[in-house]
């Protein structure tokens, strides 16, 4: 009986995380559609970035409320060390790729800041 209700609590474990991320990336995917206003107002690169900037900042921290949920499930006996070390594994691995992102963002920010300046010291 314990076995089963482990069993079902990583399942539901699995399946909340899942639907958090679902969320967030329907979120994401969605925002540019319903976000226009009937064309009224073009979206600059800047906002662009800016939304995808917030977008992965909320994704790291949920994979940060995830990690620490999983931590505190761990230490309480609610998983077994073989289940707990497995999705931990897939959450280190998603919040790392979420993390690259934002320092790939952050490393085009800067460039696309170079140019801005390249360009306005021509200009003068």
């Amino acid at each position: 009986m314990l076995v089963l209700q482990k069993g079902v609590f990583m399942s539901f474990l699995l399946l909340l995380w899942m639907v958090i991320f679902g969320i967030l990336l329907l979120a994401y995917l969605g925002f540019p559609i319903f976000s226009k206003t009937g064309g009224q107002h073009a979206v600059t690169s800047e906002e662009v970035i800016e939304e995808r900037r917030r977008t992965l900042f909320q994704e790291r921290e949920s994979s940060y409320a995830a990690l620490a949920d999983l931590d505190e499930d761990y230490e309480t006996g609610k998983l077994s060390e073989a289940d707990y070390q497995e999705l931990r594994e897939e959450l280190l691995q998603e919040t790392a790729r979420v993390i690259m992102q934002l320092e790939n963002e952050s490393l085009s920010d800067v460039e696309a800041e170079i140019e801005r300046f390249k360009q306005q010291q021509r200009g003068t």
